[in-house]
């Protein structure tokens, strides 16, 4: 199974993405600051990274700084978010070694998922998705149909689900 960080300050949009993704066949870990991820890179060697780029103790841009010059992090794949659409912003991402950059504002969670089939290239020519590969043969095809609908919470089953905001 595919792992993916997620490196967050937002609790909620953690969570969001973490069921989300989850829904889609992958295995999740999480950090809430680059300081975090940088350690849980190391200890549990993610396919990829998607990280906020503003969070306290250690920006983003830093966090994927030391991870491409690490060894053992170099190689992981980084989808950099921020809520800064400004071309610096992007620029400083794609020359510091990410593999895509998102602004926040303009994207949806289904956006951010189609980023990590993108980057990660589990979606075969024909559109169907792969994320699982087992050590005994051939890899299976997943797919799913989950729909979240984030102005509902109730028909998600999250009544308790709380936004943050």
């Amino acid at each position: 199974m595919t792992k993916i960080m997620l490196v967050e300050d937002d609790n909620s949009l953690r969570e969001i993405y973490s069921i989300r993704l989850t829904a889609e066949g992958y295995m999740i870990v999480s950090a809430s600051d680059g300081e975090e991820a940088l350690a849980v890179a190391v200890r549990e060697r993610p396919e990829l990274i998607i990280s906020d780029v503003m969070m306290p103790k250690i920006s983003g841009f830093d966090m994927l700084d030391i991870l491409r010059s690490t060894p053992e992090t170099k190689d992981i794949k980084v989808i950099m978010m921020t809520a800064l659409s400004s071309d610096d912003q992007r620029l400083r991402g794609e020359n510091l070694g990410a593999d895509k950059f998102l602004v926040k504002s303009q994207v949806g969670i289904e956006d951010v998922v189609n980023a990590v089939h993108d980057v990660l290239g589990d979606r075969g020519s024909d559109g169907v998705i792969n994320t699982s590969t087992p050590a005994n043969g051939p890899a299976q095809p997943y797919t799913t149909e989950t729909t979240i609908n984030l102005d509902s919470p109730e028909q998600n089953g999250w009544n308790n689900f709380n936004y943050g905001g």
